[in-house]
């Protein structure tokens, strides 16, 4: 327990809590202030950021009120499964196994909470808790501690590194996250350049920070015959660059090798002790040491040669102790090459030896460039650190709680309800015996659209896309409309996918899904909605949910810019989501009107689809006069609720749909697409 930093930490929080509010939420999958661990950079944003979050963390080394820890045993897990992947078990995914158990416990315990924070902070790719809170409309702060796997292709492709050494490429988890962020908080610009140049916008690099060291460097001996110490801290592993730092050792002259010694700190991975046995002489392994200070004070030059990380902490406290440093252009450091240590390109033995063997015969180099070094770090302190992280954080603002599953948001049906239902179920089961979906045509067009795909919807949906592909093909609803008035017969099975009202939790569910599968939709919004903050109640959101128990949350213009650049359309669901048939003809022109002016004005391409709200024809808009009128404003299609398929030559003003519900069993699937 760190005693003197827990006191303070409590006493600052107390003094702040009633200014900051309890209205942030970190979720951390580490050791809450653990040093050496993810969880340290959360407690300095607590400690010098004044906040005063709650925190769903593994564990805590400090005294904090507001946190809980979901996850039995806290550390003890983790480190069972990371101490049998070093010894036993070299390809355990000790790591995928811990992250995915400690995900689904936080999303129960958010579940839970009482109030809706105001933004979350995920220090960790935790994919089903970041839906959960995409889905409550609630700003979302993803922490990217490490750089994408992606960042080991060049070094594939020149041959430098066998790929079985380095294990996946692919992190869908840390991707989906990426995905539902509205920021992502990079420790160094290597770490930005490793993500899809699509989602740069909304990342922002704030390097970490460094304790300070009062006492003054080492000074060097002028002893001719001292041994000079090249120091070594991290896992030994292949990451950490080990293979290419004793190869660069064994490159040395015979004379500087001589008269140095490699120290290597840290702990060593099973799938290293072949090249550990075949190093050359003059290293020294200490294995894992807690204090790091000694070796640090007793070194003359630091070496990382890293070949992926985030921003090594190990570079800011070499440097904060005066070292001179070498270290990889891909361990995401402050270093600038020349001025204040040594930057050599990754996976280059060669590059690395020359670096030391300059370095270790040449006093007045190393010396110049630890005192620049320090200089350098001590800019970058824990207290700048938490400034910038705590800038990010929205204002304060009432929110609503937002569904994240169908359960939630429909409210509870009364008796006789359910018993109307039952017995409709066990009608459609009877009718669908023989039916099969698209019935026994050999060609046709079917548009299914959904309106929501909640969280507990996702393997529903996912069995409904299977059972369709089975049948027929995807297609957008640009090339259904030339089908529909190509005059040529269908030569083949079609489903054209919508979802109508633009709820968000189809982009954090279905979507990934449809992706998947390479399936393209069209998303109707109702252009006034999209604006709406879950934040504030409304009378509209009120009109538009009705008597449910939780609202859902809609898509932004953001999330709308992201779905274009996946391949998906935006369509008009209207402005305000009003009955036309109420309407008069000026009141219905302005809500097509102003939608489709709305949606083009923010997205930059035209809007050519209108799906009518409810959509039946004369009960719900006026068949004789609304479709006249979207064709008249520039749509090139209009599309109702009335069930069937669609023909050749049929109306692109009169587009028939069928409409689903995630939840739906595959009889129900069967008797309606068989419509």
């Amino acid at each position: 327990m760190d005693t003197v930093d827990a006191v303070d930490t409590v006493d600052t929080v107390d003094t702040v809590l009633s200014k900051a509010g309890n209205d942030l939420l970190f979720i951390v999958n580490a050791v809450f202030g653990g040093r050496n661990t993810p969880g340290f950079r959360p407690y300095q944003v607590v400690r010098f950021g004044l906040l005063a979050p709650q925190v769903i963390a593994r564990g805590s080394s400090v005294s904090y009120s507001s946190i809980r820890f979901p996850l039995p045993g806290r550390s003890l897990i983790p480190r069972g499964l990371n101490f049998i992947r070093i010894k036993c078990w070299p390809t355990l995914p000790s790591r995928q196994i811990e992250r995915k158990l400690f995900d689904y416990l936080c999303l129960i315990a958010s579940r839970r909470l009482r109030e809706v924070p105001r933004a979350v902070h995920l220090w960790d790719s935790l994919p089903e808790t970041a839906a959960f809170w995409h889905a409550q409309g609630v700003p979302l702060l993803l922490d990217l501690q490490m750089a994408h796997p992606r960042c080991y292709q060049p070094l594939i492709e020149a041959g430098a590194v066998d790929p079985a050494m380095l294990g996946s490429l692919e992190d869908p988890d840390t991707d989906r996250c990426i995905t539902l962020a509205d920021r992502l908080v990079c420790p160094s610009r290597f770490v930005q350049d490793s993500l899809p140049q699509e989602v740069h916008k909304k990342a922002v690099v704030i390097p970490f920070g460094a304790d300070p060291v009062t006492e003054a460097p080492n000074p060097e001996t002028n002893q001719p015959l001292r041994v000079l110490r090249v120091l070594f801290a991290g896992n030994v592993n292949v990451r950490k660059g080990i293979p290419f730092l004793l190869e660069a050792w064994r490159q040395l002259p015979a004379e500087q090798r001589d008269c140095a010694e490699l120290v290597i700190c840290g702990r060593q991975f099973r799938e290293m002790q072949e090249t550990v046995e075949a190093a050359p002489a003059g290293i020294r392994w200490v294995g894992f040491q807690s204090d790091m200070a000694p070796w640090f004070k007793a070194a003359d030059l630091f070496v990382l040669p890293s070949l992926m990380e985030g921003s090594a902490k190990a570079v800011y406290e070499a440097m904060a102790y005066g070292l001179p440093v070498v270290v990889s252009s891909h361990t995401g450091s402050v270093v600038e090459h020349g001025v204040d240590g040594w930057v050599v390109p990754p996976a280059d033995a060669l590059a690395l030896s020359q670096a030391i063997t300059a370095l270790l015969g040449d006093a007045g180099l190393r010396r110049r460039l630890g005192e620049a070094g320090r200089a350098t770090v001590g800019r970058y302190t824990w207290d700048a650190y938490a400034t910038a992280v705590a800038g990010l954080y929205p204002e304060r603002g009432d929110r609503v709680r937002c569904a994240h599953t169908y359960r939630a948001h429909h409210a509870p049906q009364p008796l006789r309800w359910k018993v109307h239902q039952a017995a409709q179920r066990v009608m459609i089961r009877w009718k669908a015996r023989g039916r099969s979906i698209g019935g026994t045509e050999s060609s046709w067009l079917r548009f299914p659209f959904y309106h929501h795909v909640f969280a507990d919807e996702r393997r529903g949906f996912a069995r409904h896309l299977e059972a369709m592909r089975q049948v027929g093909e995807f297609i957008s609803l640009d090339q259904a409309l030339e089908l529909i008035t190509g005059g040529q017969p269908y030569d083949g099975r079609y489903f054209c996918l919508t979802f109508d009202d633009g709820l968000r939790n189809v982009m954090t569910n279905a979507v990934p899904l449809l992706i998947e599968r390479g399936i393209t939709a069209t998303v109707f919004v109702v252009s006034d909605l999209v604006t709406q903050s879950l934040g504030q109640w409304n009378v509209e959101q009120g009109r538009f949910f009705g008597a449910r128990r939780q609202p859902a949350a809609f898509l932004s213009w953001e999330d709308c810019k992201t779905l274009l650049e996946s391949g998906f359309s935006i369509g008009s669901h209207s402005a305000s989501h009003r009955r036309f048939v109420t309407l008069s003809a000026d009141e219905a022109e302005h809500e097509l009107v102003a939608s489709k002016k709305r949606i083009e004005q923010v997205l930059g391409q035209p809007c050519n689809h209108f799906c009518c709200p409810w959509g039946k024809p004369d009960r719900d808009f006026k068949q004789d006069r609304d479709p006249v009128l979207a064709e008249r404003v520039g749509y090139r299609s209009f599309l109702t609720t009335r069930w069937g398929s669609v023909a050749v030559g049929d109306s692109p003003f009169a587009i028939r749909r069928v409409g689903l519900v995630a939840k739906y069993g595959s009889a129900q699937l069967r008797y309606f697409l068989s419509l």
